[in-house]
């Protein structure tokens, strides 16, 4: 939908087993910045933007309000239309990273700060709303889902998923695949205004299976007869393109992950008869995709890779060092999907090329021997790496994919929409069994420690800026849309053990409440 007002002061198999598990110790309730903050979007002058007519969103307040102290409020020129006070508010912002109470005017956050500061900004007609002392965060989003493109495998519609989506606290996703079919969908319930969450979209420039003589497909949905969509008040965008790099290992029609080294004899993938060759099925030579990924850049587009194996990682690399020529990936934003088999060796290039990343938060890796024959004794270990990535000076956003279920009640299952077992899965690296046990971490990943600060980062203001919406959503502050949720824990005050126990219980989108979860009406305006 398009939203008119005043721009105020101014997502079968186990392929998808890409997740880790690792015991991290509890932090303390005020959080620490671990990485830089993410820098203000840029937009390469080459980018289209046809319908983008908004700058970023300056502070609509003043400075005395920044900081989390009970000096007076200033008299405001507008009142707030609802204010949430006497809460716990993670802001995901280093200046600012607690708060008290948030001020909300034209479906814009237009305060934060203490009780005394926000309330001064009630007006006659303020609803206002006694958060008594619950946690209030930014609404969780997916950095890489098909939440939206193929509900129809699981037997439910467009509205549906995304039902199941905002009771999950989910206020953004970024789709990444789209066909000409699915993007018309997609117009059409933007038009309509029925689309109730933000959508980036990724569509495919090739497709994810290979033909029957195993040569890529290709698709170019979108790209290059279009522009770039990247107009923040749309609830439709399309920031990028997807490009399928290897396969999955278990379907004949995708072919295997594409290693640099043969797999071992008796790989159980090689007795599948799924690969092409015993180094799995590499789509793109170098060659090809330095061109693509340069002409894509060229148009305005950013390139999502989905990359399995080693070689197919490391040919998206050399295409993203080729494309920038030098240049600073921040301006353009190429991101590598999945790093599910990162070698070693391969983990300083995504630093020094500032490569943004997703990483599976939720999976069963309590057992890391499964994998040995699949991979060998040696490389089997690199399965791990993605939980590296996080903690590398570099962008990383948590990524469901999808073969999860719709139902929000069910939720201990082997693959998961649920960010909050995204949360628990990328702190503690356990996995619950369907029948509520659970299963501590295999050593090779309990190595690999990510902060409960660091998580949350990675659900909203991570892949907000992997979509460039980091200076519009992701975090609480003045100017940004008030996409919001309400838990009914602090996740810095329980024990990580815990946080799987955490849900959801308002989600606002745009200053609207999309879901109020059943007995805590007074908390939704």
């Amino acid at each position: 939908m398009f939203h008119e007002r005043p721009i105020f002061i101014c997502l079968l198999s186990l392929f998808l087993l890409l997740t880790g598990c690792a015991r991290v110790t509890e932090p303390t309730n005020t959080p620490t910045a671990q990485i830089r903050t993410p820098t203000p979007s840029f937009t390469p002058t080459s980018i289209s933007t046809p319908t983008s007519t908004m700058s970023p969103v300056p502070s609509l307040t003043p400075t005395s309000t920044q900081t989390y102290t009970a000096t007076p409020y200033p008299t405001p020129v507008e009142a707030a239309d609802v204010i949430f006070y006497n809460g716990t508010l993670i802001t995901i912002e280093d200046s600012q990273p607690v708060a008290e109470a948030i001020a909300l005017r034209d479906g814009l956050i237009q305060a934060v700060g203490s009780n005394d500061q926000i309330l001064a900004l009630q007006g006659s007609d303020t609803k206002i709303i006694d958060l008594r002392g619950q946690t209030m965060m930014p609404g969780f989003i997916d950095g890489h889902t098909h939440l939206l493109a193929f509900p129809d495998r699981m037997g439910r519609s467009l509205s549906e998923a995304q039902d199941t989506a905002i009771q999950y606290g989910l206020t953004t996703v970024n789709e990444m695949w789209a066909d000409e079919n699915f993007l018309n969908t997609l117009w059409e319930a933007e038009q309509k205004g029925s689309l109730h969450l933000r959508v980036n979209v990724f569509p495919i420039y090739n497709d994810g299976n290979l033909d029957e003589s195993r040569q890529r497909i290709l698709f170019k949905t979108w790209y290059p007869a279009h522009s770039p969509i990247l107009d923040p008040e749309r609830f439709l965008r399309i920031p990028g393109i997807k490009i399928f790099m290897d396969g999955d290992n278990y379907s004949p029609s995708r072919g295997c992950w594409a290693v640099s080294e043969p797999f071992p004899p008796g790989a159980p993938v090689l007795g599948r008869g799924v690969c092409g060759t015993d180094r799995g099925d590499l789509y793109w030579s170098q060659e090809e995709l330095n061109q693509v990924v340069s002409q894509a850049q060229a148009a305005g587009y950013r390139v999502a890779f989905h990359a399995m194996g080693d070689r197919a990682i490391e040919t998206a690399l050399n295409a993203i060092e080729y494309a920038l020529d030098g240049h600073s990936n921040e301006n353009y934003r190429h991101q590598i999907e999945h790093n599910s088999l990162a070698r070693p060796d391969l983990l300083p290039r995504y630093e020094e090329l500032d490569v943004l990343t997703s990483v599976r938060g939720y999976g069963d890796f309590c057992d890391l021997q499964f994998f040995v024959p699949e991979f060998g004794p040696d490389r089997y270990t690199w399965y791990v790496n993605r939980y590296v990535l996080p903690n590398l000076d570099i962008h990383a956003y948590i990524e469901t994919d999808f073969l999860w279920t719709f139902d929000p009640a069910i939720r201990f299952t082997r693959i998961t929409l649920d960010p909050i077992m995204q949360l628990y899965g990328i702190v503690t690296h356990r996995y619950v069994n369907e029948d509520g046990s659970v299963c501590e971490p295999d050593p090779l990943a309990a190595a690999h420690s990510i902060s409960i600060e660091r998580a949350l980062q990675m659900l909203t203001i991570e892949p907000a800026y992997a979509v460039s919406m980091e200076n519009y959503i992701g975090s609480l502050r003045p100017g940004k849309y008030a996409d919001l949720i309400i838990l009914s824990d602090n996740p810095y005050s329980v024990d990580p053990g815990a946080l799987k126990d955490l849900r959801v219980w308002m989600t606002m989108v745009d200053g609207k409440v999309e879901y109020c979860a059943t007995g805590n009406e007074s908390l939704c305006p």
